[in-house]
C-alpha cells in the first residue's frame, strides 16, 4: 500500500513540474505592490506568454485545475477591480502601437 501510494505522489508531483516548465516568459508589467517579506502570498498571472502581473495568491488561485479559460476570465476581471486595468485594451493597444495602425 504505502509503495502504490509513493508511486501516486511521485507521478503528482512528476506531472505539475512538467506543468510548470511550460515556455513561458517573465516580464512584469509593473513591481509587486504587496509586502516583500513574504514571497508565498503573492503570484504572478501570466497575461501572455511574456508579460506577467502581480496577484495575491488567494485571488490567482479562485479558479485553478485544467480549466485555463476560465481561469484567465476570473484573473482578468480581478485584475480590473483591483488595478483598474482592462487587460484585453491594453494588450490590443500595444499590437496597434507596434504594427503602426
Amino acid at each position: 500500500m504505502k509503495k502504490e501510494l509513493k508511486r501516486v505522489a511521485r507521478r503528482e508531483v512528476g506531472r505539475r513540474a512538467n506543468f510548470k516548465k511550460r515556455n513561458l516568459g517573465y516580464f512584469p508589467l509593473f513591481s509587486n505592490p504587496y509586502p516583500q517579506y513574504d514571497v508565498r502570498s503573492v503570484d504572478m498571472h501570466h497575461i501572455n506568454p511574456l508579460i506577467c502581473i502581480p496577484l495575491p495568491h488567494r485571488t490567482h488561485m479562485i479558479v485553478k485545475g485544467r480549466n485555463s479559460r476560465q481561469h484567465k476570465a476570473e484573473c482578468e476581471r480581478w485584475i480590473e477591480n483591483i488595478y483598474c486595468i482592462n487587460v484585453k485594451e491594453l494588450l490590443d493597444e500595444k499590437i496597434k502601437k507596434i504594427r503602426g495602425y
